[in-house]
């Protein structure tokens, strides 16, 4: 219900010319290359000591510098610069899922492992420096959200009030395993994101109406809490990512994906 009301009105909302986009350029991100992602899947699991038929023995295979070569070609295909993390996730999960499933063999799980892969399932091989900025970066990330419902409180337009939250590690097979978390308003949108390394980084775009929007008061406010991030210890960890459509249209198709949910900010009444 919520849905269509907002398709019919965002024509008000953002009044830009339909053949317009707000920016061009899009960051790719990470999508796996199926057949290098099950072969490295596949050498991992031989390397420790599981066999064709998927049986766990104790007779590991040491690769040779060939097949460590091509490993690593396969690794990069795949944009992941090391397999450190990778290869540890990949014993844990067969051998647990083994548990499961007694007569598991390493093609089968081969293609399991790639439909319900996504990066954020590192985390817990990585070190525990990389897990502490990782907590620092999930704690930003909580409170740009916190700032963003502040400011849509603030506002009158219904409309305006309006949130899109995605979790993107909830539902496998979207092609993406980059995007953990995405938290949306028709003037700003933020996400939380893992790289290759299990690393959280956030991205941030801003819609270029945001004062037409929300007034220049608290468009100033918005852009100032961004820019003084750039300032802190998270400078590294926060980037401006640049939208390859208009901001509306964008805001409009996130709503179709099955683990985003809409609902509306209530109205702060002070």
């Amino acid at each position: 219900m919520i849905r269509n009301r907002f398709h019919d009105k965002f024509n008000w909302l953002f009044p830009t010319d339909n053949n317009e986009s707000d920016i061009i350029t899009v960051l790719r991100y990470n999508f796996i290359n199926s057949v290098p992602f099950q072969k490295v899947v596949l050498d991992f699991l031989a390397w420790n000591g599981i066999d064709k038929k998927g049986n766990v023995t104790n007779n590991k295979v040491y690769p040779t510098r060939t097949q460590i070569l091509e490993n690593k070609t396969a690794l990069a295909k795949c944009r992941f610069s090391t397999g450190k993390y990778i290869e540890k996730l990949v014993v844990f999960v067969f051998l647990e899922t083994k548990k499961e499933i007694p007569d598991l063999n390493p093609d089968l799980f081969a293609h399991f492992f790639e439909e319900n892969y996504h990066n954020s399932k590192l985390i817990k091989f990585t070190t525990l420096e990389t897990q502490k900025s990782n907590k620092t970066t999930k704690e930003h990330y909580n409170k740009l959200k916190g700032f963003l419902i502040e400011i849509q409180s603030l506002l009158e337009t219904e409309d305006l009030r309006a949130r899109i939250e995605c979790n993107h590690t909830e539902i496998p097979n979207l092609g993406n395993c980059f995007r953990c978390e995405e938290f949306i308003t028709p003037f700003c949108k933020i996400g939380l994101n893992c790289d290759e390394t299990g690393k959280f980084t956030i991205n941030y775009f801003i819609n270029p109406h945001l004062k037409e929007l929300i007034g220049k008061s608290l468009g100033e406010i918005l852009e100032k809490r961004f820019d003084e991030l750039a300032t802190t210890e998270m400078k590294d960890f926060v980037k401006m990512v640049p939208l390859n459509r208009r901001y509306d249209k964008y805001f409009k198709e996130i709503q179709s994906i099955p683990n985003c949910k809409i609902c509306v900010t209530e109205q702060n009444s002070l």
